[in-house]
């Protein structure tokens, strides 16, 4: 096949009624065209072209049954093949909702299929307009309320497919940690869970500064939260974000690039915490959270000239959309300097990360610019990905060799260390794992 799809500015696309947008004659003529060389049992009339190489239109809906069947396979492939500029500009889907599309039109096939049972991976022309028509009328005509939870959740359609496993298996893990060291504290040494506390110094995940040679803490500290308040903020900012910007993200490969933003936020919180403040423990989720959170600011500098030309509107990809992230950013952003200030001016005692927030929110937006999906690559836009990457690994390589090395350039800059914290220390009768 070799035709291809250009976006259509919004601005020089002449707006149809939503009756007559949202018709199967006038899907048809989108799709037709991508699908001809596909479609199998149609006859020699739908074949035909009209003049100038434009594909027949047909008025009636019983000429679109006619036209046949599809492997699901086949066109899996050639919708795959495309970028994702040429499938939201000109056919109205994105890319890592092509799979999910098909297998409801063969669902739907299956069900029309009275006199002749369809074969496995067949699907029908017609069922698969009419899968393609409810997903446009959901995606880009809702009521106000659900627009706004769009919006919000910057996410097309309130489904799962395929499943966003990393953040669902990531938030299990943190809330089994959680339960389990809260039970622990309490059936061993009475220590009850509140809204605030309490801190689990003997834990052997929490990044300790005095046991920095277990080089596991720098990660694992993610495992470990200091209260109800805390683990209950993480978790639904966790979810509320990271699990929509896995659905944004390309299948299995996009998922795990979810999963790098993530531990990157996570491994550079802790690893600048260490050298901000070498005195601090360190525990919770935040530095994974505040990557996710500003993975969506790159996916924003990424994307934006594109989200503007794309010809089919989504809910997800109007104007307001990137209005609100963004505004969610900076608001965000504020609040964690404002009260960062407040506690180093008022509040000495309170050691919250706040240079893990930090830190983790750059390795999100320098990470992210590098590996999150980009529908269209500019030729400036490599430079600044590179770019990006150089500065994230030339932190943490700085932050590596610090800890390393540090206590030997600058002695006492670190706490000195506490080999024997689990023998004869305030730990020694601690055996929690």
């Amino acid at each position: 096949m070799t035709d291809r799809y250009e976006p259509v500015n919004s601005q020089d696309w002449k707006q149809k009624s939503k009756e007559g947008e949202y018709s199967l004659k006038s899907l048809d003529k989108d799709w037709h065209g991508v699908f001809l060389p596909h479609l199998h049992g149609v006859t020699e009339t739908d074949r035909g072209k009209a003049p100038h190489g434009k594909t027949r239109a047909f008025a009636d809906i019983d000429e679109i049954d006619s036209r046949g069947t599809f492997q699901k396979a086949e066109v899996s492939k050639e919708l795959k093949r495309m970028n994702r500029l040429e499938l939201e500009g000109r056919l109205g889907i994105t890319s890592n909702k092509v799979d999910d599309l098909l297998e409801r039109a063969e669902r739907r096939t299956v069900a029309m299929s009275t006199k002749h049972k369809a074969q496995k991976g067949e699907i029908k022309y017609k069922a698969f307009m009419e899968v393609v028509r409810e997903y446009r009328l959901t995606t880009e005509q809702e009521s106000t309320l659900k627009n706004a939870v769009r919006v919000f959740a910057y996410v097309e359609e309130f489904s799962c497919r395929p499943p966003t496993f990393v953040m669902g298996f990531i938030t299990l893990l943190e809330l089994a940690s959680f339960i389990y060291t809260s039970t622990y504290l309490y059936t061993t040494y009475e220590v009850p869970i509140t809204w605030t506390g309490p801190v689990p110094y003997c834990s052997a995940l929490i990044y300790n500064p005095s046991r920095r040679w277990e080089v596991w803490r720098f990660a694992s500290y993610m495992l470990v939260h200091i209260g109800i308040g805390h683990f209950v903020f993480n978790m639904i900012m966790q979810i509320l974000v990271g699990v929509f910007l896995e659905m944004e993200q390309c299948g299995v490969l996009g998922s795990f690039k979810v999963l790098v933003v993530y531990m990157s936020g996570v491994m550079a919180g802790s690893l600048g915490t260490s050298l901000s403040d070498p005195a601090t423990y360190l525990a919770g989720a935040s530095g994974g959270v505040y990557a996710l959170i500003a993975a969506h600011l790159a996916t924003l500098a990424l994307n934006w000239q594109e989200d503007s030309q794309i010809r089919i509107k989504k809910v997800v990809k109007k104007p307001i959309t990137k209005i609100i992230r963004l505004s969610f950013i900076i608001i965000l952003t504020l609040h964690d300097v404002g009260y960062a200030i407040y506690v180093r001016l008022y509040d000495p005692e309170n050691r919250t990360g706040f240079m893990g927030h930090l830190c983790g929110s750059l390795a999100g937006l320098t990470v992210g610019i590098f590996i999150l999906d980009n529908r269209r690559v500019r030729t400036w836009e490599p430079v600044v990905q590179w770019v990006s990457l150089i500065i994230f690994i030339m932190f943490m390589t700085t932050c590596v060799v610090w800890n390393v090395w540090g206590e030997e350039w600058s002695p006492g800059f670190f706490p000195p260390p506490d080999e024997s914290l689990y023998e004869v220390g305030k730990c020694m009768n601690f055996e929690y794992m």
